[in-house]
């Protein structure tokens, strides 16, 4: 989908003070469309096999189902659906295991208004979107690991320059449109060097990539 085109939410919290907030919130932007609400990870499972959503914004403590449970499930059911995390939740482990999942984006809610709204659109242009505390906590993550990311087989992997620029470009939360626009290059360039620097790193994410480049000083 572009920016241009309405997008289309579905938002999951259990506290109906909190959903009912966030619906206030979100409406008044006229890009948005709140489609759906659910108070757990059932009924948001239920509505994205009934009906078509951009983007799903979750919660992480729901009854029923959490949020890391249903953001895995909706990756393997609907991969087109993106995730966005809006808890109070901040560990580093939890951090951890919604990127292995492959979330495109994780704010805690004591996020702006502005901010949340920036987030919904970087990642309904097919970007990504981590408030400073969480990049904070992926940083730090990073940092404590000091072996080179391998493959499976074992082997070290090396990115050409031009995979190093544009991976730079990802980390600052540019999207592949801007990038290609940036380096005068093709949307389909920039996915091919994306795609390539996935397939060598054994990365599923844009926090693996991050993470290698850091572990071998690629990125500063």
């Amino acid at each position: 989908m572009t920016i241009e085109s309405t997008i289309k939410l579905l938002i999951a919290d259990d506290h109906k003070v909190v959903l009912d907030g966030l619906v206030a919130l979100l409406q008044e932007e006229p890009a948005f469309s709140i489609v759906a609400t659910a108070y757990n990870g059932r009924q948001v499972l239920d509505l994205i096999r009934r009906d078509s959503y951009d983007i799903c914004l979750l919660d992480i403590n729901m009854p029923e189902l959490d949020g890391i449970e249903t953001a895995r499930l909706i990756r393997e059911e609907r991969p087109e659906v993106k995730v966005i995390i809006l808890t109070t939740y901040g560990e580093r482990e939890i951090i951890n295991r919604l990127l292995q999942i492959g979330v495109d984006g994780y704010l805690l809610k004591n996020s702006t208004r502005q901010e949340l709204v920036s987030a919904i659109k970087k990642v309904a242009g097919n970007g990504y979107y981590f408030s400073d505390e969480v990049q904070a906590s992926i940083l730090n993550d990073y940092a404590l690991t000091d072996r080179p990311i391998k493959k499976e087989g074992g082997d070290k992997v090396t990115l050409t320059q031009r995979e190093i620029e544009i991976l730079e470009l990802l980390s600052r939360e540019l999207t592949n449109e801007e990038i290609a626009v940036r380096l005068n290059i093709s949307y389909r360039t920039v996915e091919t060097h994306r795609k390539n620097m996935m397939h060598k790193t054994g990365a599923s994410n844009l926090a693996g990539l991050v993470r290698y480049a850091y572990t071998k000083g690629l990125l500063k």
